[in-house]
């Protein structure tokens, strides 16, 4: 028998995944962290954080649909809605790190909680801090894999906001660790990869990441796998945790010589040694603390 918690936290997922604006990964996402949370003995405390935030998410939803039906929704109208849901977010942010688990699957929906906290305040390296945290505990599950990959690919394409707030690490300022940092996301597309036809999302990924990072070979072996997979058309408009467009060519300051053709071997040797969690720092070294727990 559900207890109240239970309840509360199926019954917002159960209304999430019945609407329309919410992506299909979001909506899968969310049922992910909701099966770790139930399955806990955690702590009332540690149930209620995920109640809160599904609560807010679904009255965050709600009046994004009511304005998909005026006529006339102002600049305003917006701005207000994503600073309320802002601040939501950095509360909930606060109250998790407040509210550690004793165990490991409460600690996997308290990591993936804050993940996706930290996703939606357009904080990559921390959300990426929090999927490997989840994966140390046990998170083995293809969503918490393509969502370490994507915010990894995310981290690598936007830059780091390290040393100074504003600093921007980009492919021409070192080409060699942006290059890296594709290949690490690769390597955590590729734990999410099932052997089934959804595969071909995934493959799709794997070859932006290795095309960004000037790796056309490999990247066109990996296009031709999502293509022999896919039985639809593929949207690349919306990768499931959000937007994120470039350039057909990819970021600037790769130059030729920097873009020559790398064999599909020779990206898997370097892909190996950065399977499994690592610090930013392993790719970054000027990157100062460890995100916040």
């Amino acid at each position: 028998m559900l207890d109240s918690s239970d309840e509360a936290i199926w019954g917002h997922v159960r209304e999430f995944t019945e609407m329309h604006t919410p992506s299909a990964f979001s909506q899968a996402f969310y049922r992910l962290m909701a099966e770790y949370a139930t399955v806990t003995t955690d702590t009332e405390a540690s149930r209620s954080l995920l109640v809160r935030f599904l609560d807010r998410e679904v009255r965050y939803y709600r009046q994004i649909e009511r304005f998909r039906t005026k006529e006339t929704v102002t600049v305003a109208d917006l701005q207000s809605l994503a600073g309320k849901r802002h601040i939501g977010l950095c509360e909930l942010i606060d109250a998790a790190k407040e509210t550690p688990s004793a165990t490991d699957k409460g600690e996997i929906a308290r990591q993936l909680l804050l993940a996706e906290c930290h996703y939606h305040t357009e904080e990559p390296e921390k959300a990426v801090a929090h999927l490997e945290r989840a994966v140390a505990r046990g998170a083995d599950d293809p969503l918490v894999h393509f969502a370490l990959g994507y915010n990894r690919y995310r981290l690598a394409v936007e830059g780091l906001g390290s040393p100074g707030e504003h600093a921007r690490l980009d492919s021409s300022a070192d080409p060699m660790n942006f290059q890296l940092a594709c290949l690490q996301a690769v390597a955590a597309f590729e734990d999410a990869l099932t052997g089934q036809d959804s595969d071909s999302e995934v493959y799709h990924w794997i070859g932006r990441a290795l095309q960004t990072a000037g790796f056309e070979q490999a990247a066109a072996q990996a296009f031709d796998k999502a293509e022999d997979l896919a039985y639809v058309e593929y949207d690349d408009s919306d990768p499931g945790l959000g937007g994120l467009h470039w350039d057909d060519d990819g970021p600037a300051g790769l130059d030729s010589e920097q873009q020559r053709p790398i064999s599909e071997a020779e990206v898997r040797q370097v892909r190996e040694l950065l399977k499994g969690p690592h610090d930013i720092s392993d790719l970054w070294a000027d990157y100062g603390s460890d995100p916040e727990r």
